[in-house]
């Protein structure tokens, strides 16, 4: 198991592997051959940073029971984009937009982050394209989802996707614990053994028509009932094996 960081420290950003309450910097960053340098950071003292920077961020919607309500399983994996201008950090504000004026709810998941390009993937291959895991959340604005033809503002608003705080190898995603708190107050709890679809059937399926490439991000789905997010609030999203990403919110001025 490796821990790996993307931060800012003295106006530079960089991928480090995190050992302890530090950071080593790396030559390059983790999807490729890197080596790990002496330049050392405290953790405390660095601004960490989403954990990739991702060419397409892809989402799997009601991948778990708990979340279809009286909705029938589907017969494959619904995908869906968020953009990459919507990726936000750990600690970064998720910004309720002044134009919308409903309901908000976060969606804490699993991300996998893709580890090289790759296409008509093998199920049974799958995972070996994998680099880590790291905390999600696809922050979702109801009524736009349900009114629009498409959900690119409420999957995609600005600061919609936070996710980290650190890339994960080594784990297993076939039964991974999330949780997802408001306040401190636990809002959504299952273990990933509860997907309708596993991790490698939803990267088959997207490779068929579309390449994966180094540092893509793939959000795999929500448990239960979402909690509404309002100004003032703060959402943790915690993945065991991987840390917890906690965020403030704040509606638009």
């Amino acid at each position: 198991m490796t821990v790996f960081a993307r931060y800012l420290a003295h106006g530079d950003i960089n991928y480090g592997v995190v050992e302890g309450d530090t950071v080593k910097q790396i030559t390059t960053s983790p999807f490729e051959d890197y080596e790990v340098t002496d330049h050392t950071h405290p953790l405390d003292e660095v601004k960490l940073l989403a954990p990739s920077v991702p060419g397409k961020i892809i989402a799997v919607g009601l991948n778990y029971r708990s979340h279809l309500g009286d909705r029938a399983p589907l017969e494959e994996p619904l995908i869906f984009y968020k953009t990459t201008t919507s990726l936000a950090g750990p600690g970064d504000t998720i910004v309720i937009p002044k134009s919308f004026d409903g309901r908000v709810d976060e969606e804490g998941e699993v991300v996998a982050i893709i580890k090289d390009r790759c296409k008509n993937v093998p199920k049974e291959e799958a995972l070996d394209h994998v680099l880590g895991y790291t905390c999600g959340n696809d922050v979702s604005a109801r009524q736009w989802q349900r009114g629009d033809g498409q959900w690119w503002r409420a999957k995609s608003s600005d600061t919609f996707s936070p996710a980290g705080p650190f890339m994960v190898t080594g784990l297993d995603p076939s039964d991974m614990m999330l949780r997802a708190r408001v306040n401190g107050e636990e809002v959504q709890a299952e273990t990933t053994a509860m997907f309708l679809f596993d991790l490698p059937t939803v990267i088959s399926h997207v490779s068929k028509t579309i390449t994966l490439e180094p540092g893509d991000m793939i959000f795999t789905g929500t448990p239960g009932e979402p909690a509404e997010l309002k100004d003032g609030d703060v959402c943790e999203v915690e993945v065991k094996g991987v840390g917890v990403l906690s965020n403030p919110v704040v509606r638009e001025a």
